[in-house]
C-alpha cells in the first residue's frame, strides 16, 4: 500500500499587509474556529472535500454551520498556501478575492526570476 502524499500548510499574506484566512478564522467563534482548523490540517494529508474552482484555485468544503468554504493553491507538489474563507453568504466575493490573490502570488514570483 502506497503512502499517501502530505503537504506543508502555509498562510498567504497579502502585499497590504492582510492575511484573509485569519481575518476569517477570527469572525468564527472559538469551537468553530476549531472545527475549521481541524479540517484544514486534515488537508495536509489529502483528506477533505475538495474541488478546483478555477485555475490552481481550490475550495475546501466543511460542512458545519452555515457551510463553510476555505480557499488555497498549490505550490508545487509540497506546499498548500491558504488564501481566505468565507461562509456561504460570501463565497462570491471571496471567491474573487482568492483569484486576484493567486494573481498577485504569480506577480511576485515572476519578480523575483
Amino acid at each position: 500500500m502506497e503512502q499517501s502524499k502530505t503537504f506543508k500548510l502555509q498562510y498567504y499574506t497579502a502585499k497590504n499587509g492582510r492575511d484573509y484566512y485569519k481575518d476569517f478564522l477570527d469572525t468564527l467563534d472559538s469551537n468553530t474556529s476549531s472545527k475549521v482548523q481541524a479540517q484544514v490540517v486534515k488537508l495536509a494529508v489529502g483528506i477533505g472535500k475538495v474541488k478546483t474552482l478555477a485555475n490552481k484555485l481550490w475550495e475546501l468544503k466543511i460542512e458545519i454551520g452555515p457551510g463553510y468554504r476555505v480557499y488555497f493553491t498549490r505550490r508545487g507538489n509540497e506546499i498548500v498556501l491558504m488564501l481566505a474563507g468565507s461562509d456561504k453568504s460570501e463565497q462570491k466575493r471571496i471567491i474573487a478575492l482568492a483569484k486576484r490573490l493567486i494573481v498577485e502570488i504569480e506577480e511576485i514570483e515572476r519578480e523575483k526570476k
